[in-house]
């Protein structure tokens, strides 16, 4: 056996190791706003999922009867016609599950003529989203896609930006759009008035 072999039989299984734990901790997502999986996706749509087959190169293959379409490019257009939604078999891999005959909204992107879902979007059963996230869908994210929302911050300084400030309130009620002054602010709404101060309470009385 030559050096070069040598080097080979000695450094190929450690190479092979540090790939599969790549693999393995590849799928590391940040928190978002639902709104921000809007303005960043290319479809958002609400769907029955029919069912499941296994694709080529590691891909799971889900399809899904859509109900409606939130949003979509031209290319999203295209390629949601065969209601078909690609996204890796490993959640390591940041693949997503679906469960037969649930209906979820999920956002998506296209890359090579497929449309694709993971982790790192935003995908939940449809039964579960709020009925301001539901408004959020529908109408108001797009209005405010000019704005950035930051879940992990406590304030910020933009005109241009919500903080979330920790708090799933804002999350599952919050819609982040321009006043009249032209700053991005939350929107009133009655829901997230209630869970506020119903966190600010509940936090409160923690305090010893």
């Amino acid at each position: 056996m030559n050096m070069v072999d040598s080097m080979l039989t000695r450094w190929l299984p450690l190479a092979l190791m540090a790939v599969s734990w790549r693999l393995t901790e590849a799928c590391t997502c940040a928190p978002d706003h639902p709104q921000t999986h809007f303005c960043s996706s290319d479809f958002v749509i609400v769907g029955r999922v029919q069912k499941t087959f296994r694709g080529a190169d590691f891909y799971d293959v889900y399809k899904v009867k859509i109900r409606n379409i939130f949003k979509a490019t031209s290319k999203a257009v295209v390629v949601l016609r065969s209601g078909r939604l690609f996204t890796a078999s490993q959640e390591s891999m940041c693949g997503v599950h679906l469960q037969p005959r649930e209906t979820y909204v999920i956002t998506g992107n296209v890359r090579h003529l497929q449309a694709h879902i993971n982790l790192c979007g935003y995908t939940r059963k449809w039964r579960d989203v709020t009925p301001r996230q539901r408004k959020g869908f529908r109408l108001l994210y797009k209005r405010g896609c000019t704005c950035k929302v930051h879940m992990m911050r406590r304030r910020t300084k933009s005109p241009n930006a919500c903080v979330a400030n920790y708090d799933d309130c804002y999350e599952r009620h919050g819609i982040c759009l321009h006043d009249r002054d032209g700053r991005c602010r939350w929107t009133r709404a009655p829901a997230l008035t209630r869970c506020t101060q119903a966190h600010y309470f509940n936090t409160t009385m923690m305090i010893p």
